[in-house]
């Protein structure tokens, strides 16, 4: 990664968004930890302020890109594959409304208007949910694809050697290795995207109260997601698409 393209990624609104982020959910997880250390209560604070401060500067951030996620949904409409047609068509509509609903918060934190800000978490973090499982969806498919290929010895010379059904020697375990190191070498997008889908389905699931995490297990599952975004819009071929 050199600097060139960490000042391009700095010039893009997703990429200031995605660094934010990391920061964002960094600081979680270090006021948490520190907390639990019984560490200084201003230094726990400052973390504290940190993280709300960038997460109020990231709601400022998507102001109004709900409409353009709205829209992008006019272009998944007509995709080839059903499977992908609908769990992205879904998944973006679900953002869209994730985004909006997420506007009212940062009128409520701002102080502009009287805002239900609890009422208008949950829905929220509810849409988010939905659009992570539609997102979880469409990754499965995609693995089961390549799988597929792979054993039927389509994808050329990468994967003419099928896969060991059983480990019953050092030989098929490393057979086994190797193999599976190729297929994700040659699908970066689809684990970078699988990767951040999985870590970021336990942060609204958390906040709508089905699991119970430690801020700081979120905030570590929140900086991963977060590298894993900033890897895809940093190197192409490890960004699915369409997206």
């Amino acid at each position: 990664m050199n600097m060139d393209r960490l000042v391009q990624l700095n010039n893009q609104a997703g990429g200031r968004d995605k660094i934010a982020r990391l920061v964002q959910y960094a600081s979680r997880a270090m006021w948490d930890s520190l907390e639990s250390a019984n560490s200084s209560p201003a230094l726990v604070d400052n973390f504290k302020t940190i993280e709300y401060i960038l997460s109020t500067f990231r709601k400022l951030l998507r102001f109004g890109k709900c409409v353009d996620v709205f829209y992008g949904t006019l272009k998944t409409l007509h995709h080839p594959d059903l499977t992908i047609r609908v769990t992205l068509t879904l998944s973006k509509l679900s953002q869209s409304l994730f985004l909006f609903a997420d506007h009212f918060l940062w009128l409520a934190r701002t102080g502009l208007t009287a805002v239900n800000a609890k009422r208008w978490s949950n829905i929220a973090n509810k849409y988010w949910l939905f659009s992570i499982i539609m997102n979880l969806c469409r990754d499965f498919y995609e693995i089961l694809r390549v799988l597929d290929l792979h054993k039927s010895g389509c994808k050329g010379g990468i994967s003419r050697c099928r896969l060991p059904t059983s480990i019953n020697s050092p030989e098929d375990f490393k057979r086994l290795a190797l193999q599976s190191y190729v297929l994700v070498q040659g699908h970066k997008d689809i684990v970078v995207d699988t990767v951040k889908n999985v870590c970021d389905f336990f942060i609204p699931l958390t906040a709508l109260g089905y699991t119970s995490l430690t801020p700081r297990t979120i905030g570590l599952l929140g900086a991963i997601s977060s590298l894993a975004g900033l890897w895809a819009l940093l190197e192409p071929k490890a960004k699915l698409t369409p997206a």
